[in-house]
């Protein structure tokens, strides 16, 4: 197979991936249940579930303890700023993705024709680089939110200064006292979101050469086409 055609192979799969995410998020079917792990649902109230945009909260119910007791309550958000942001950044995601899928035909059919170069490569290299560019962008929003995500408590703290009162709750107001903590750590889901973002860095590396390999072939193609012009025309 040509490069173009495992170029159109690599990022389909990948545009494919990006559909299936988008639409589960963006059509709320990412919301906490009560059946699923206390991981998942983490997950999902920092990032991927936005009550305002779905139009419905859902109740978590956390668990503290201090030295002599543990404390229980009810809490639900009203407003999720994290994860509204997080469905801005899947929009950019989707349209760069289906853009680049196209490109990439076009690149197959018409990247080495005249006016290919300028009317197809040279986009299609574009939409690449922005789409790496964004990957490397979003990565880095990701790693700073490292610190402020590594408890329960963080989170929800994290959440609350993001969007102050979009956190409601029962018995208790919120923040709690410091005294409270969570032994859970949970650092690995933002870290777990840089690492998606910039595509398990293999991925990454894998589209840059891709990108840099089909713009130079594709400039090849231009030279080898504008040489058999000028020798068309010098016979003439």
């Amino acid at each position: 197979m040509s490069l173009r055609v495992w170029s159109i192979v690599v990022i389909l799969y990948q545009t494919i991936i990006c559909l299936i995410i988008s639409w589960y998020t963006l059509e709320c079917h990412f919301a906490p249940t009560s059946t699923e792990l206390h991981e998942v649902t983490l997950i999902k109230l920092l990032y991927l579930y936005d009550p305002e945009a779905c139009g419905r909260v859902h109740f978590y119910n956390i668990t503290m303890k201090d030295t002599r007791e543990s404390y229980s309550t009810i809490m639900w958000l009203v407003k999720n700023s994290m994860a509204s942001a997080f469905r801005s950044k899947i929009h950019l995601w989707l349209c760069l993705h289906v853009l680049w899928f196209g490109l990439s035909i076009a690149n197959g059919t018409h990247g080495q024709r005249h006016c290919g170069f300028y009317a197809v490569v040279v986009p299609f290299t574009i939409t690449g680089v922005t789409l790496l560019v964004v990957d490397l962008i979003y990565m880095s929003l990701f790693l700073q939110n490292v610190q402020q995500t590594n408890s329960q408590i963080s989170i929800l703290n994290f959440m609350n200064s993001s969007s102050p009162s979009s956190i409601r709750w029962i018995n208790r107001p919120f923040p709690w006292p410091a005294q409270y903590v969570c032994d859970e750590d949970s650092t690995w889901i933002s870290l777990l979101f840089a690492y998606i973002s910039c595509r398990g860095v293999v991925q990454w590396i894998i589209n840059f050469w891709f990108i840099k390999d089909n713009y130079y072939e594709g400039l090849a193609a231009y030279h080898r086409l504008q040489r058999e012009k000028s020798r068309l025309r010098s016979k003439a």
